[in-house]
């Protein structure tokens, strides 16, 4: 129990420390003026030229891939954007999952193309997020990658359990003491 209190305590200072890192909004238009398509993971039947389509992007320095819903570009700024089949409702903040996904895509951006990315979107069925990539978001997101590793790796760690966030995760028929007690 004390746990996720004070994970929860760790994520609002980490979001609320720091003016308008993360900034809730209705779902307007998700798209930055000026940037264009360059990446999709969407099905589409028209292609275009220039836009990399459902390629898993993968960042050997950190080993680490991803396939975000869109990245937009414009010189050499990119802008990652993610949908969400959810909605947030009251939530004054993206689920930390969602959050921690859309770090992952600003370091494998970075990493491939060589150019930091300034801030990415989540977009629930009812909010936008517009999410800065601070460096407390991405030590954060580090911490939370080596704590996962050493899970994966030693069987043993302080998970944060719970039926709705166990149900699609890789740990569940390994590691996860919870996820075996339920079945």
């Amino acid at each position: 129990m004390w746990i996720i209190f004070i994970l929860v305590v760790v994520v609002f200072w980490l979001i609320y420390s720091k003016k308008n890192a993360i900034k809730k909004s209705k779902y307007k238009n998700i798209v930055p003026l000026g940037y264009k398509l360059f990446y999709t993971d969407q099905n589409t039947k028209e292609k275009e030229d220039n836009v990399i389509y459902k390629k898993i992007l993968y960042s050997e320095k950190y080993n680490i891939q991803g396939k975000p819903d869109y990245i937009f570009k414009r010189f050499n700024s990119y802008y990652p954007i993610e949908l969400k089949s959810g909605s947030i409702k009251d939530d004054p903040m993206p689920h930390l999952g969602d959050l921690m996904q859309l770090v992952a895509y600003f370091i494998i951006i970075e990493d491939l193309y060589g150019h930091r990315v300034k801030e990415g979107k989540l977009v629930y069925k009812d909010y936008c997020f517009r999410i800065k990539n601070t460096r407390r978001l991405r030590k954060y997101f580090f911490k939370v990658l080596s704590d996962m590793r050493h899970m994966l790796k030693t069987g043993k760690g302080n998970p944060t359990c719970s039926f709705t966030h166990c149900k699609y995760c890789i740990c569940r028929h390994t590691v996860c003491e919870f996820y075996r007690k339920l079945s």
